[in-house]
């Protein structure tokens, strides 16, 4: 009779049990979740072919205040793109830092941003651009920050709020609720819809 060694396995890894602070998050999670927003669009009109993506707290370092107007955030992305692209066009480093001067409420900051490519979920090269202190691999993992000033999507507002997407849009085209539009889809501060529920429109 043979007797077959069974190896010890504990709870977690016989039942597939991951602490959520500490696993990994899916880069497309972490978009739905509004801790990345997806720019790939404006990208391939630079000549970008990877899908891009911008962390929630640099689009918020570039847009640090809620009234400066919807063409200024959209410079400002594009001034970023092509900082981003002339840093890469000169490096085969696959993460690196690059500086930009952004035009904010009558200043022109320069401002330090890092670009990193990597593997995204399916393995495919995917590039994000975050602040210097950031990792890719942990964006919206909360490691590094709160999710408290994410950015989200018109459908997270409209569902948290019981109101259609167009209707947010109209409250954004009304000025009602302050948002952005990055990569095409309207944006809103995490903080903006906290503040909507307190004190309303």
């Amino acid at each position: 009779m043979q007797t077959r060694k069974m190896r010890s396995q504990t709870p977690t890894e016989i039942w597939g049990l991951a602490d959520p602070e500490h696993q990994k998050k899916a880069r497309q999670d972490a978009i739905d979740d509004g801790d990345l927003i997806e720019i790939t669009r404006m990208g391939r009109d630079m000549g970008i072919i990877y899908p891009l993506a911008v962390s929630a707290r640099a689009a918020q370092s570039m847009v640090p205040f809620t009234n400066i107007p919807q063409e200024t955030v959209t410079e400002n992305l594009w001034d970023t793109l092509h900082a981003f692209r002339d840093k890469a066009l000169t490096t085969t480093e696959e993460e690196f830092e690059f500086q930009v001067s952004l035009y904010q409420n009558g200043l022109v900051p320069t401002l330090t941003f890092k670009a990193a490519v990597s593997p995204g979920d399916d393995g495919e090269p995917v590039i994000t651009i975050m602040l210097p202190d950031e990792d890719w691999e942990t964006i919206g993992c909360g490691h590094r920050h709160s999710t408290g000033d994410a950015m989200l999507t018109v459908e997270d507002v409209a569902s948290t709020l019981n109101f259609t997407p167009g209707r947010i849009r109209e409250f954004i085209r009304e000025e009602r609720i302050p948002a952005v539009k990055c990569g095409g889809s309207w944006r809103i501060k995490r903080s903006e819809l906290n503040r909507i529920m307190n004190e309303g429109f």
